[in-house]
């Protein structure tokens, strides 16, 4: 008889405060919860149209929403550069820094750059052997991309090679936050003189960040 009487308090207790505290003797929602908590079964809604609400708790562990249409990818643009430096290469083997951009991330993101670069032939390769002309992207001091066009040119036929040619490319990466190096390299093989970079029409070198905002 006690027990239910205690039992039949409590309940009147919870009706009147409308509050419930587990593991806590001062709640401070209607239900409070001092611990763990664990769904064993959940529904795949995702292509319900109809759940467009998503579960969020502050530092104090209150529970609430945010709409789905809040959680968007910040687009944010880290450099974009339609001038470059030049720089001139005729090795075969190491090639010459065009441009360096430092970025620095306030948390994790896509890193999405592209570039196109100009490559000036000042003087004509008349000697008939391929000519590789090359970009590569370095993304902390690591190739991640050789961009390359191979041209050819033949004595016998007169057709010297001379002017310009572009090297692009589109190179996409999840980068931790931080600070990192972005960098153009320039590369032209096989005994032929240019230079790469400039301010001509159609330079580019832009990188741009996506932050998910959740």
């Amino acid at each position: 008889m006690m027990k239910k009487f205690c039992n039949i308090l409590i309940l009147l207790a919870i009706t009147v405060n409308a509050q419930v505290g587990i593991k806590t003797t001062t709640p401070t929602r209607i239900l409070d919860v001092n611990g763990t908590s664990r769904i064993r079964t959940l529904t795949d809604k995702s292509a319900d149209i109809n759940y467009d609400q998503v579960l969020t708790t502050d530092t104090n562990g209150n529970i609430d929403y945010v709409p789905k249409s809040t959680l968007n990818q910040q687009y944010v643009q880290l450099f974009n550069l339609t001038t470059l430096p030049t720089s001139q290469n005729n090795s075969s083997t190491t090639p010459s820094t065009i441009s360096t951009q430092s970025i620095t991330l306030p948390k994790k993101a896509l890193v999405i750059i592209n570039f196109s670069v100009p490559i000036n032939l000042s003087t004509a390769a008349s000697d008939g052997r391929a000519k590789l002309l090359m970009t590569h992207l370095t993304v902390d001091g690591n190739t991640k991309i050789r961009a390359s066009n191979s041209y050819t040119n033949s004595a016998r036929i007169g057709t010297n090679l001379t002017g310009f040619f572009y090297n692009t490319g589109s190179f996409s990466i999840e980068l931790a936050a931080g600070t990192h190096s972005i960098s153009l390299e320039g590369l032209c093989f096989n005994n032929v003189l240019c230079t790469q970079g400039g301010n001509v029409p159609g330079t580019n070198f832009q990188a741009v960040a996506l932050y998910n905002d959740f």
